[in-house]
């Protein structure tokens, strides 16, 4: 699993090739993770999703946010989960962090996507993790 999180004061994206009077949509201050699922995840599905949820919540908590965007990102690693896999790990994640009260918006899994983002300046608004 890679994740790449960035503590960013706004995000807007839309899904490429839509209409043209689709706006898109603006999330503001909030905790954008790309997402990346390998395929060794897939043994290790337990220990993934309960890690993925702590990074978050822990760099989440770090940074005062309650809004989270799960971004599927597959482009960290050569390694690859199965699609299937990545999808329902994110909802998952999704799942476990709306539990526990986060805002969460999850950026739909397999389109490609025209994005801005605004990351933060402290070293804590921008942090990769590998497990």
């Amino acid at each position: 699993m890679r994740l790449l999180l960035f503590h960013v004061a706004e995000f807007w994206y839309r899904i490429h090739e839509t209409s043209p009077s689709d706006t898109g949509t603006h999330i503001g201050e909030s905790i954008l993770v790309w997402i990346h699922s390998e395929q060794e995840d897939e043994s290790n599905r337990p220990s993934v999703l309960r890690k993925t949820v702590k990074n978050i919540r822990w760099l989440a908590n770090k940074n005062g946010v309650v809004s989270i965007v799960l971004h599927p990102f597959a482009h960290l690693s050569d390694s690859k989960s199965d699609p299937g896999f990545a999808k329902a790990l994110i909802a998952e994640v999704a799942d476990r962090l709306r539990e526990r009260g986060y805002e969460v918006h999850t950026v739909q899994y397999g389109v490609f996507t025209e994005f801005k983002m605004s990351v933060k300046g402290p070293s804590l608004a921008k942090v990769f993790k590998q497990f």
